[in-house]
């Protein structure tokens, strides 16, 4: 399912909300319209403040009628327009004729503020309109009747305008405003992403801290922080089973051991040998993963050509007793990393152990470090099939499963190259040999001697 936005699914509940609240309005609108007769007729919402707006004064100071563009239009197509606009100083202004009825009344009507005389949508004049409108001239009263509009349709045309115009600038408002207040309110998260990031997975007792956040994300980070604690948990009981299951193997590896001995040679011997042999391996490496994982990580400048070439001198006799010629070369002057030395030296040597085992008992081990600093470790042996390239530095995994090998080796070096802030690539293909290649991210390695990039 694709993930959306958080200000997006805000603004389109917004949207959605507004929606209804102006199908609502309409409906509203629309039930008050139903009980207004359809032939119910005012007069013409514009036409008083149209004649108010054609009162001008002369250059004499005597105010005359000078009809807007819009007037003289309401003239020209409505015959029997009317209106009389009365002056502060009691002089009139006026167009055409009031009907009698209304000329009658229109003294009484004068001393009102705002009269409104409905009518009928066919009959214009039987429409009229009084009100005190402000001019060039003064504060007039104009009386003005003789064009109609329909009740119904200025009621509906005033709802309509009433509603959608603010819908309009909502809708405007929550496009633009929403998911700027949305990431504002949401900064929090910005905040619990930073400090996710911060947290060493690989280490334990790692927790998301609580300071400056929101009661609603506290809710989340509390859930975060029980997760961690429940896999510190778990990893800890795993490790601890490991370690017991390793140290408790020591012993009876060891009796076994003397008492394989003593068993005249053959195959059976033999086959028990390698038996011990693997036994052993796992129990010691086991130890040596949780060695490593125990003890406190150092962060210093290590010298990648002394590492590897210590590591190369320290296990020449045992590359050599098992048939090989090992050697050791460097393409770069200089070129470090920050790190545990002991650490890098460790997935060195498991990467040469590697090769001693599956190299075939003969041919070259090759050692080399590259001008970029990367760290190659090649053999001549079978090679490792392609499909199983995936799942090399997987615990346990044994390309071949007679081997005596723990399947524990491959995978600590992609655990310590990982925390040095590098990876290990590895090419091979089946009778062309192997090559690990433990390679460095962009900043990890200086060539020229200063301080590298802590990973």
């Amino acid at each position: 399912m694709k993930s959306t936005s958080l200000r997006w699914r805000f603004t389109l509940g917004f949207i959605t909300l507004q929606l209804c609240a102006v199908v609502a309005s309409l409906a509203l609108v629309l039930y008050i319209a139903s009980s207004i007769k359809t032939d119910g007729a005012i007069t013409s919402i514009w036409l008083s403040q149209e004649v108010a707006d054609s009162v001008h004064l002369g250059a004499d100071g005597k105010p005359g009628l000078s009809p807007t563009p819009s007037l003289t239009k309401m003239m020209r197509e409505s015959p029997s327009l009317w209106f009389v606009v009365t002056l502060p100083n009691g002089d009139t202004l006026s167009h055409g004729d009031m009907p009698t009825d209304m000329a009658a009344s229109a003294d009484a009507l004068r001393t009102f503020r705002s009269t409104e005389l409905h009518g009928y949508v066919n009959d214009p004049t039987s429409v009229a309109r009084l009100e005190r409108l402000d001019t060039e001239a003064g504060e007039a009263t104009i009386f003005a009747g003789g064009v109609s509009m329909s009740q119904y349709g200025v009621t509906v045309m005033l709802g309509n305008i009433a509603i959608g115009v603010p819908a309009l600038i909502l809708a405007a408002i929550t496009l633009i405003g929403v998911p700027l207040v949305t990431r504002w309110a949401l900064r929090s998260f910005n905040d619990l992403t930073a400090r996710l990031d911060k947290i060493d997975f690989n280490a334990r007792g790692g927790i998301v801290e609580e300071k400056g956040l929101p009661g609603e994300v506290l809710r989340v980070v509390d859930g975060i922080n029980m997760a961690l604690q429940r896999l510190d948990s778990g990893f800890e009981k795993t490790e601890r089973f490991f370690v017991n299951a390793a140290h408790e193997l020591r012993t009876p590896i060891a009796i076994l051991q003397v008492r394989i001995d003593t068993i005249p040679p053959g195959a059976e011997k033999s086959s028990l040998q390698s038996g011990i042999k693997r036994l052993t391996a796992i129990a010691n490496q086991l130890l040596d993963i949780e060695a490593y994982r125990q003890k406190p990580s150092r962060k210093i400048q290590v010298d990648l050509n002394g590492a590897a070439s210590k590591v190369v001198a320290d296990l020449a006799p045992f590359a050599i007793a098992d048939g090989y010629e090992i050697s050791f070369d460097s393409k770069a002057d200089q070129a470090f990393v920050i790190g545990d030395p002991e650490a890098l030296e460790r997935a060195f040597a498991n990467l040469v152990r590697n090769a001693v085992q599956y190299g075939g008992k003969a041919g070259e081990i090759c050692v080399e470090v590259e001008d970029d600093g990367s760290v190659l470790v090649s053999d001549q042996g079978s090679g490792i099939p392609g499909d199983k390239h995936a799942r090399i530095f997987e615990p346990f995994y044994r390309v071949s499963p007679h081997g005596a090998g723990a399947g524990l080796g491959l995978s600590m070096v992609d655990e310590i190259v990982t925390r040095h802030g590098g990876y290990v690539e590895l090419v091979s293909s089946p009778g062309a040999g192997s090559t690990f290649a433990v390679r460095w991210r962009e900043g990890r390695v200086s060539l020229t001697g200063q301080k590298a990039s802590p990973s």
